[in-house]
């Protein structure tokens, strides 16, 4: 009898299905690797096992039983599953101690003894490999001794099933190693583990069989010595481009090929990214590829000012200084962000006061910028509506009252006015319906052909492959590929990115080791 087994399982939110009837098992005495590129179903199925959700339909048996309704994390710690995440969950103001045995601090008479918490903690703590004084406050420790006192956390509760979802990302080669150690414990033990990491050698050296999901299904499952990373690669994408994206023009060549608008060397963002070098030509939409948190982000945050970072930019051929968003607005770059409902509207703003914003100064007669002219702000509200087809009921409608389609469309439509040069996008289509991602794409590589450089962040390898003209592969926080032509395949992006796999002539790679 299986430990674990997920059954049928479908979850949707919002109308949009994240999971379809899911199925796996995860054996006693084996460690199961879960795979799928981002936006597979991976975090939400281990979090419906985990209690932080339920299921729409279908059923999580562990035990032998299936868990009820009113299963949730608590429920699910006291049964014997514990879980280790990439983001951390501690207290940094509380002592190592007091975070390992967080919501069951043991007692005398009511009264917690900080030096019994300390001497329960330390076995736990040299089991993974953690040598520091569990009085220390959490918050003093680097990140990966952090992410190691997590996975004593996880421990306290004396797990049958152990989840590590990206656990290992902030860890070095030897914290990586005191993990394994405690996974083949469990394992001889006859307990489980459920592993999930973007590092491909990683799930090769501690599973005993992988599954991978492909947008929110079951693709395969392979027993390891039954498969190989390239295996697992074609199993992870396993899907054709459509008529979603526009044609892409040819590439210059020779005396014809544009001078770069933007060139970025060295750019290096501290704990993010470094030596990133880029070119952003006018007319080309560029891609940063690679698995999420690879530093994507924050070289789009640096580039618009948001971000500390050290290198030389140059901005058509002269050096240039992106300290704040107030520079890089100055020098006609824009920004759209990921997390469009935080940082790219105002939702609880009107359509129109959205899509005027960056455009006060423009509007605003000479003599009076405090004053803007109604019958331009009218003229320009109109156009940009109907420039991005954006379903509104009307201009004064609040942002929060559109799908999320089409507040993206305002996040973007509100830079036209400025007259960028430069467009910064992350995410563009993340949560988005596929008509509306069409539509994007297709205003994208208008934008591009009217002479703009573009650059593109996102986590699905399709749409990189299908909208970009080149994208640059991050892996651990530098570029280890860069794709274009007929190179630029999904397969090869996929590869690169949880591989860090540089390319050479022969298509043959070898392994960055960062």
């Amino acid at each position: 009898m299986a430990l674990l087994s997920v059954e049928k399982v479908s979850k949707s939110f919002a109308g949009n299905r994240v999971l379809a009837d899911v199925s796996f098992e995860v054996g006693r005495g084996e460690v199961l690797a879960l795979v799928g590129e981002n936006g597979a179903g991976k975090s939400t199925v281990l979090s419906l096992i985990t209690g932080l959700l339920t299921p729409d339909s279908g059923r999580v048996v562990f035990d032998g039983a299936p868990v009820a309704r009113a299963w949730s994390p608590h429920r699910a710690r006291a049964a014997g599953i514990g879980s280790v995440h990439q983001e951390l969950s501690l207290n940094p103001h509380q002592s190592v101690a007091e975070n390992v045995f967080l919501g069951s601090w043991p007692s005398r008479r009511g009264l917690v003894r900080a030096r019994d918490l300390a001497a329960r903690a330390e076995p736990l703590l040299a089991r993974v490999g953690l040598d520091v004084d569990p009085r220390t406050p959490a918050g003093r420790l680097p990140l990966g001794r952090q992410q190691l006192v997590e996975l004593a956390k996880a421990l306290a509760g004396d797990p049958r099933l152990l989840i590590l979802d990206e656990a290992t990302s902030a860890l070095d080669e030897d914290q990586v190693a005191a993990v394994f150690r405690v996974v083949r414990e469990l394992r001889e033990q006859g307990g489980a583990a459920i592993f999930v990491s973007h590092r491909m050698a990683e799930l090769f050296a501690i599973s005993d069989r992988l599954t991978v999901l492909k947008d929110g299904a079951v693709t395969a499952t392979r027993a390891r010595e039954d498969t190989d990373h390239d295996d697992v690669v074609r199993l992870m994408v396993g899907r054709e481009l459509s008529d979603l994206f526009p044609p892409k023009a040819p590439p210059p060549s020779g005396e014809d090929s544009p001078e770069p608008l933007l060139r970025v060397r060295g750019l290096t963002v501290p704990r993010a990214c470094s030596g990133i070098d880029l070119d952003l030509v006018p007319g080309r939409i560029t891609g940063l590829g690679g698995l999420q948190g690879q530093g994507q982000r924050e070289v789009l945050r640096a580039l618009f000012g948001l971000a500390r970072h050290a290198g030389d930019l140059a901005l058509d051929g002269r050096p240039v200084r992106l300290a704040s968003p107030r520079d890089a607005i100055r020098h006609r770059i824009a920004y759209v962000p990921e997390d469009r409902k935080i940082e790219g509207v105002h939702t609880v703003r009107s359509v129109r006061d959205n899509l005027v914003l960056p455009s006060m100064r423009q509007l605003a007669p000479a003599r009076r910028l405090t004053t803007v002219s109604r019958g331009e702000e009218a003229a320009l509200v109109e156009e940009l509506i109907g420039r991005l087809r954006v379903k509104a009921a009307s201009p004064a409608q609040e942002v929060r009252r559109l799908s999320g389609g089409n507040q993206q469309k305002v996040a973007l439509a509100k830079w036209l006015p400025t007259g960028p040069r430069v467009l910064l996008l992350a995410e563009p289509t993340r949560g988005i319906d596929i008509g509306t991602k069409r539509e994007i794409y297709h205003l994208l590589r208008r934008l591009a052909d009217d002479g703009l450089a573009v650059l593109v962040t996102s986590g699905d390898t399709m749409e990189l492959v299908g909208l970009c003209d080149e994208v640059a592969v991050l892996y651990e926080g530098t570029v280890v590929d860069r794709l274009g032509g007929p190179e630029l395949t999904e397969e090869r992006l996929v590869r690169a990115s949880v591989m860090g796999t540089t390319s050479d002539a022969d298509g043959t790679g070898s392994v960055v080791r960062a």
